[in-house]
């Protein structure tokens, strides 16, 4: 019955604008009161498929356009948990908002004033705020935690958790070769058996089910060495059969300047751009099959920059 009264009061858009402008003053000049109006109840909890909603929600727009819901709560007893409930019913409406057909990504959700108007007896003395009901936490706040690359800095190479994020993001071979590199060295420092097992069995079920070059997906590997191992080596092959023939095309069309790009292009692919920088002037000089042949050898055989330097100048 006092609920049904309180209702029909407040329900008028006059009596609405007077609790506002005495209860909600920092709003009171900044909103265009004649666009007051009452918003439906009717919220639906997607999760628990349950009905529940504020009393009543009323709603207006600033003079700058930004708009302002008012949730009215009537309450006749002291509800310890009132925080809770309010918070509850703020996200649900918000939810409902942000679900339906007139909101659109990045439009921003509107601004919000939870009202609870007592009639009980006796003094209200439950907390006003969620933070209020908790020791240590810190209610409504998240906690974001980043992927992080295999090639950051100490900390975030020292993160299982951003590591195996990094993992999951769409990374070619080459990113991919570097991102599991870092996880293999956490997890060696980690030192726990069981984490170093489910890592090696989920990370190399996931390289299967990527897109990636079949000699890239080689199941079966029971460490996360061996699954590094086995994936470098798969990028191995792949580097070694584009040199052979990135290096064939460049003869078969005949063009000697051609030659020389792929060759630098390959050098600084696998000895790094200083060691293609130190030879582009005898890359130039590069002509007969014979000796881009001896220069493709070196290129695989060599395992650093400077051992394929001093091959190059001694062919």
């Amino acid at each position: 019955m006092h609920d049904a009264f309180l209702k029909s009061v407040f329900a008028d858009r006059r009596i609405a604008e007077i609790l506002i402008r005495h209860h909600a003053p920092e709003w009171a000049t900044e909103i265009d009161f004649s666009t007051l109006r009452e918003e439906s109840t009717a919220l639906v909890s997607k999760k628990t498929h349950q009905r529940r909603h504020p009393d009543m929600i009323w709603s207006a727009d600033t003079v700058r356009g930004e708009r302002v819901l008012f949730l009215l709560e009537f309450q006749r007893t002291v509800e310890r948990l009132m925080a809770l409930r309010t918070t509850t019913y703020t996200a649900l409406t918000l939810e409902g908002i942000a679900a339906g057909p007139d909101f659109h990504p990045g439009d921003p959700l509107p601004e919000f004033v939870y009202l609870v108007l007592y009639h009980g007896d006796g003094p209200w003395t439950a907390p006003a705020r969620m933070a209020d009901l908790f020791r240590r936490s810190d209610p409504g706040r998240y906690r974001l935690v980043p992927w992080g690359e295999g090639v950051g800095d100490d900390r975030s190479r020292d993160d299982l958790t951003a590591l195996v994020l990094g993992l999951a993001r769409n990374l070619s071979p080459e990113e991919m070769a570097v991102q599991l590199s870092a996880l293999w060295r956490t997890i060696e420092r980690h030192g726990d058996p069981g984490v170093v097992g489910v890592m090696a069995r989920t990370v190399d079920t996931m390289l299967e089910l990527r897109d990636y070059p079949a000699r890239l997906m080689k199941g079966g590997a029971k460490t996360m060495a061996e699954v590094v191992d086995r994936f470098q080596q798969g990028m191995d092959e792949l580097v070694q059969r584009g040199v052979r023939q990135g290096i064939e095309q460049g003869i078969l069309q005949g063009a000697r300047q051609g030659q020389a790009l792929v060759l630098r292009r390959q050098i600084a692919r696998k000895f790094g751009e200083e060691t293609a920088g130190q030879l582009s002037e005898l890359l130039t000089e590069v002509s007969d099959p014979e000796h881009i042949d001896r220069l493709t050898d070196a290129l695989l055989e060599c395992a650093t920059g400077d051992e394929f330097i001093e091959r190059v100048r001694m062919t």
